[in-house]
């Protein structure tokens, strides 16, 4: 009787024991930008136009007005956390001059391309 009494209290602290397990988040933050939207951009666009198609920018360095920084990050739970950067230069005039960074590819939400 005494053996059945333990039997059975070591199988309710494994059941127990079993569902306390953690749940994690994926922790996405700042702003996906695809390599559809990145396609859409060419050279003598104003500001209004990038934004109208990229969103707002994460970041506007007040030392440098004509940068314009999109930054995404996703943080899996279980895993490194992937960091992408999509600078937007524009000129004097508030044109567009060049794109330097990397998008979310349209296919697969973790692939990167290099443009």
């Amino acid at each position: 009787m005494r053996s059945f009494r333990l039997i059975t209290l070591l199988t309710f602290c494994a059941l127990l024991l079993g569902a306390c397990s953690i749940y994690r988040v994926n922790v996405q933050q700042g702003n996906i930008i695809t390599a559809k939207e990145l396609a859409d951009l060419h050279p003598g666009m104003d500001m209004l136009q990038v934004r109208s198609i990229l969103g707002s920018p994460l970041l506007q360095d007040p030392w440098h007005p004509h940068q314009w920084i999109y930054a995404y990050s996703l943080k899996p739970a279980y895993g490194a956390t992937k960091v992408r950067k999509v600078r937007v230069f524009f000129g004097k005039d508030g044109k567009l001059i060049s794109i330097h960074g990397d998008a979310q590819s349209t296919a697969s939400p973790t692939a990167g391309t290099t443009s």
